[in-house]
């Protein structure tokens, strides 16, 4: 199972922690860590998990997928900006 996290702590000179959905789970860059980037604090990954619920890899997440999922979800908050001011006009009966 993959599941999006962020880099809480780097793996430099310790551990580094990471962030899954409000779980933190430490982790070292030998074997789990599996890009090119280094990890950050703030960085955006991918984490494999294995059937035990042992992370089993971590990637960073590519800068295009990260564009894509602030584009993505600014538009879903402009549509349901949008809807909510309709209901409230025809609740109030403006635009009949």
């Amino acid at each position: 199972m993959r599941m999006r996290g962020k880099v809480l702590r780097g793996p430099h000179g310790g551990i580094g922690l990471i962030m899954v959905e409000g779980r933190q789970y430490p982790f070292s860059l030998d074997p789990l860590w599996k890009s090119q980037t280094s990890p950050k604090p703030g960085l955006p990954v991918d984490v494999s998990f294995g059937p035990g619920g042992q992370i089993i890899a971590i990637t960073a997440v590519p800068e295009f997928e990260i564009t894509n999922d602030k584009t993505l979800s600014a538009g879903s908050h402009k549509k349901h900006k949008t809807n909510f001011l309709t209901k409230f006009a025809a609740r109030i009966g403006i635009g009949k």
